[in-house]
């Protein structure tokens, strides 16, 4: 693609989402409901992330009092929500959409969210984002676009994220609530062993079983998400230096997860369509990935955490780190070999030195009680407290 043509295209995109705008302009004369709140995570095809616990939170703490909506580009993948959590489900591609999310007086999002929505005054629109710690820089496009949202309030997991990427990348000057990401606090607050078993049991994991999650990063080249590791031999270098019994499982990124993942997930547990990739995190015993920023969540519990970059040198011609990826503290390999070598060497004393000494660096702002402090937020925004 040409320079051109990019210039080209993000114009038009500007242009059109310039026009949009205007004529939904008229929508700024309907009254605000001071009790709605408007979610929607990854792009509007999950009920997921740090939006999904928000949520919940609010439901058991107003019950009816709050209204919940959640956007969705395609709600009938949700039949059950609307019993089973409370909460309204709209479509994202009708008129009725605009009318909701003009009408709300919170918006919450882990993404991006609708550049063509009209801000108005006294909406206030929460982007929680979905990663952790302070890894990969927001690629130009994106962060042009997410610079046009109209955020009033940010979260943040650590304050390098907050200076690095939200004060410095997005050159944001508004509100940070740097209390972690809501999604962690399940893994700082562990819920009960029963309910555990139970998550165990519905991803198919028998008693005694261990879990090897498999869950890499997005990225343009669709051919690279093939490039999983050798299921079989990295379950032997497991039992091996960790004994009993272990099961690979694979989880597709969001941008990927409703394209064929037969492939990738041959050998292995399908994870893809888990509603919940805390409660897997939760429950597995290791964690490989490539530059996935999963890793933040799972050094929290200090779960054995590989990287399998067997692209590293391409990637890092397309993408940048905030700082050198040799320098955190998960072990890297390039190739099968290498990650058998750090699955055999592991030593998890030092790991959860190393770990501790990340999140020192990088100033973790993780509490296990993010959840409540945005929850608190959006309640003196809406009135309810």
């Amino acid at each position: 693609m040409s320079p051109i043509y990019r210039y080209l295209k993000t114009l038009s995109r500007i242009v059109e989402s310039l026009l949009i705008r205007l004529l939904l302009q008229p929508l700024k004369l309907l009254p605000v409901k001071p009790n709605r709140v408007l979610f929607t995570a990854f792009m509007e095809k999950q009920y997921a992330c740090n939006p999904k616990y928000i949520s919940r939170e609010l439901r058991r703490r107003y019950g009816d009092r709050i209204e919940l909506l959640w956007s969705f580009r395609h709600p009938e993948r949700f039949p059950d929500l609307e019993k089973d959590e409370g909460v309204k489900v709209i479509s994202s591609a009708t008129f009725r959409y605009y009318v909701y999310a003009m009408t709300s007086r919170v918006i919450v999002t882990n993404t991006l969210f609708k550049p063509t929505l009209p801000r108005r005054k006294g909406m206030l629109i929460i982007n929680t984002w979905h990663g952790g710690g302070s890894y990969k820089k927001i690629q130009q496009k994106t962060l042009d676009r997410i610079r046009r949202a109209g955020t009033g309030l940010y979260l943040s997991s650590s304050r390098a994220f907050t200076e690095e990427t939200i004060r410095g990348s997005l050159d944001y000057k508004g509100e940070v609530l740097e209390a972690g990401m809501p999604r962690n606090d399940i893994l700082l607050n562990p819920p009960s062993r029963e309910r555990i078993d139970e998550i165990r049991a519905k991803i198919g994991l028998k008693p005694g079983q261990q879990l090897c999650l498999y869950a890499p990063t997005w990225q343009k080249d669709w051919v690279v998400h093939y490039n999983m590791p050798d299921y079989a031999e990295t379950v032997k270098a497991l039992e091996a230096r960790f004994g009993g019994e272990w099961v690979m499982g694979y989880r597709s990124h969001h941008v990927t997860m409703y394209l064929d993942q037969t492939k990738a997930a041959q050998g292995a547990l399908d994870l893809t369509l888990y509603p919940d990739m805390q409660e897997l995190l939760l429950v597995c015993g290791c964690l490989i990935t490539d530059y996935s920023s999963c890793i933040w969540d799972a050094s929290l519990t200090y779960t054995p955490t590989f990287l399998y970059c067997t692209d590293l040198k391409e990637y890092l011609k397309k993408y940048e780190f905030y700082s050198d990826i040799r320098s955190w503290p998960y072990p890297l390999a390039e190739n099968m070999d290498e990650l058998k070598k750090n699955i055999a060497s592991f030593d998890q004393a030092a790991y959860e030195a190393a770990c501790r000494a990340h999140h020192e660096k990088l100033g973790c702002c993780e509490t296990g009680k993010a959840t409540e402090a945005v929850c608190d937020r959006i309640a003196e925004v809406t009135g309810m407290k």
